[in-house]
């Protein structure tokens, strides 16, 4: 998306509203960043308040929104969408197709690098863990069951490489887990698949 002036931004915001809440709204305010826009909006009756809706935050670059409800402020929506797109750039150095606002990605091991004895192994292992990285199986019933990797578990799955650890951790989403795992600097190959959209597992 090119680089648009306010009015331009206004125009997006406005149709926005009108494909997402009707034409009894309106755009009520604007707010213009460095790489950010946001905006909200009201009824057009005055005598009608709406209440429930939240700030909304389009960026300028390539024209992504995201939208937040009533208890979220326009400064902690700005923060959010501002540390998810740092987020994406870091993660983007490794794998180019990156997009944070689409939760689709199973994480795959293709190898790691023993070297040092297995400390980038054991590195691995302990973030991991320290995410609370999950797996499922069926019961009897054919009903699905999250269990949290043992420490064990995990030294020997990652044995076999590739293998594909799918994306569910107790404390992080996966975008995090990556971060993390950047940040740590250790030596290992990967890469993420992309999965159809499963609204059960959120």
């Amino acid at each position: 998306m090119q680089e648009n002036s306010k009015d331009q931004f206004l125009k997006i915001a406005k149709e926005y509203v009108l494909n997402n809440a009707g034409d009894h709204v309106e755009v009520a305010y604007t707010e213009d960043y460095d790489e950010l826009f946001v905006f909200g909006y009201q009824a057009k009756d005055k005598k009608i308040r709406l209440v429930g809706q939240g700030p909304i935050v389009l960026v300028k670059k390539d024209g992504r929104i995201f939208e937040y409800g009533s208890g979220t402020s326009e400064i902690r929506a700005l923060i959010e969408v501002t540390n998810k797109l740092s987020k994406e750039r870091l993660i983007r150095i490794f794998y180019k197709d990156y997009n944070i606002q689409n939760d689709k990605y199973n994480l795959i091991i293709n190898d790691i690098y023993k070297e040092d004895e297995g400390e980038n192994f054991n590195e691995l292992i302990t973030v991991l863990l320290k995410n609370r990285i999950q797996y499922f199986t069926l019961n009897d019933n054919n009903e699905e069951e999250r269990h949290y990797y043992t420490k064990e578990q995990l030294e020997e799955t990652l044995k076999h490489t590739p293998i594909n650890l799918g994306r569910y951790f107790c404390y992080n989403n996966l975008a995090s887990v990556l971060v993390d795992l950047i940040n740590t600097d250790i030596c290992f190959d990967w890469t993420l698949s992309e999965v159809k959209y499963n609204p059960e597992r959120l």
